[in-house]
C-alpha cells in the first residue's frame, strides 16, 4: 500500500511539473519568447524563411523617440543606457524628439491608423506597418548642418520606399539642409533594427527608417529643432500617408530583407570604391580571399561592411566568391532564441 502511495505521488508530481511547463510555455509564446526550434534563422536563405503574415486593420506606425528611457534597456543593451542624445547647452535631444512624436501622434490616429509610442526598448519582435525613429544630431563642426535618413543594412523593398517617401517629403521643404553624405554606419545598423543580433529589435519584416532631423550644434538647425515640433509632424505624417497610399498589405513578399552570403575577395583581390560605379573613387584594396559581408546590392554591384576600416564601399560581383568568416558568428550574435516574426 505504501509503495502504490509512493507512485502515485510520483505521477501526480510528473503530471503537475509537465502543466506548469506548459503554462510558462504558453506564457512565453504569448510574450514573444519563441525558442529557437520553433523561430527562424535569419542565416538561412529566402526560400526557408516561414511565410510572412500580414497585418490586418488599421495601418500601425511605431514612433521611437531616439533615446526616449534609454537608462531602461535590458542588459544586453546595457552598453548604451549612458548613451543619451546630443546636447547643447540645456538643450537636449531626447526633449525635442519626444516633442516632435507627441505632436506626430495625434496627426496619425486622427486618420484612423493605430500608433505605438515605442521607448529604446523596443518590444522583441515588433510588427508595424513602418516603424520610424526620430532623432537630432550634432557635430564638433558647428557649420554642419541638415537632416537625412536612412533604411537599414539590407533593406527590403518597402523600407526604401518607407524612406523615398519621407526623404521626399523633407525634400519639399525648401528651407531646410540635406546632409546629403551624412548617412553614417551607425545609423544603418541603429540597435533597434538589429535583429540578427538584439532579442529587443523589431522583426525583420518590419519597413524601418531612421531619422536625423537636422543638428543641434549649428545655429541655424538648432533654431528650427527647438521650434514649433507640429513642423516637423507634419514633414514625417505627409512622407507617412505617401507611404500608404502606395502601399498594397498583400504584397508581403516586398517586407523581406535581402539576403546575402558571407563573401570573399576572387582571385587577385578586389578594388573598393565609393560608388557601384567603375570610374568611382578607389577605397581602399581587398586581398585575395579576404571575407566581406555584402548589405546592399546594385545591378552588377555589392555594398560591403567591413569593420577595419569602420566604413562601407561598393565591389564589382565579378570580383567576389561565394566564403564564410571564420569569426562568424560575430560577438553577440543571437543564435539561441528570437521572436515570433509572424503577426501578432
Amino acid at each position: 500500500m505504501q509503495e502504490r502511495a509512493k507512485s502515485w505521488l510520483l505521477a501526480m508530481t510528473v503530471l503537475i511539473g509537465l502543466a506548469a511547463a506548459g503554462i510558462l510555455l504558453f506564457w512565453r509564446l504569448s510574450a514573444g519568447e519563441v525558442s529557437a526550434s520553433t523561430t527562424s534563422d535569419l542565416s538561412l536563405p529566402a526560400s526557408a524563411q516561414p511565410p510572412v503574415q500580414p497585418l490586418t486593420g488599421p495601418w500601425v506606425v511605431a514612433l521611437q523617440p531616439g533615446h526616449w528611457d534609454i537608462s531602461q534597456l535590458p542588459p544586453e543593451l546595457e552598453r548604451l543606457r549612458t548613451n543619451t542624445g546630443a546636447e547643447w547647452g540645456s538643450i537636449r535631444e531626447v526633449n525635442i524628439n519626444k516633442a516632435v512624436v507627441d505632436a506626430l501622434i495625434p496627426m496619425l490616429e486622427t486618420k484612423g491608423w493605430r500608433v505605438m509610442l515605442v521607448p529604446a526598448t523596443v518590444p522583441p519582435g515588433l510588427r508595424a506597418d513602418a516603424f520610424v525613429a526620430v532623432h537630432a544630431d550634432s557635430s564638433t563642426d558647428t557649420t554642419r548642418r541638415g537632416w537625412k535618413l536612412s533604411p537599414p543594412w539590407r533593406s527590403s523593398a518597402a523600407s526604401r520606399e518607407l524612406a523615398k517617401d519621407l526623404s521626399a517629403s523633407f525634400v519639399r521643404e525648401t528651407n531646410l539642409a540635406h546632409d546629403v553624405d551624412g548617412v553614417t554606419v551607425n545609423m544603418r545598423g541603429y540597435f533597434a533594427f538589429n535583429n540578427r543580433r538584439f532579442y529587443h529589435a523589431i522583426s525583420p519584416y518590419t519597413p524601418a527608417t531612421i531619422i536625423e532631423l537636422g543638428f543641434l550644434s549649428n545655429r541655424i538647425d538648432r533654431e528650427g529643432l527647438t521650434g514649433d515640433p507640429k513642423y516637423w509632424a507634419r514633414i514625417i505624417e505627409r512622407g507617412l500617408t505617401a507611404y500608404f497610399n502606395g502601399r498594397n498589405r498583400s504584397e508581403v513578399a516586398d517586407l523581406k530583407p535581402l539576403e546575402l552570403g558571407w563573401m570573399a575577395a576572387a582571385t587577385g583581390g578586389a578594388a573598393v570604391r565609393t560608388a557601384p560605379n567603375i570610374d568611382a573613387e578607389k577605397r581602399w584594396t581587398l586581398s585575395e580571399g579576404t571575407p566581406v559581408m555584402p548589405v546592399d546590392v546594385s545591378g552588377d554591384w555589392y555594398e560591403i561592411f567591413m569593420r577595419h576600416p569602420f566604413t562601407t564601399g561598393w565591389v564589382p560581383k565579378s570580383a567576389l566568391v561565394p566564403g564564410e568568416d571564420p569569426r562568424w558568428p560575430m560577438p553577440g550574435e543571437r543564435r539561441d532564441a528570437r521572436p515570433s516574426y509572424g503577426a501578432r
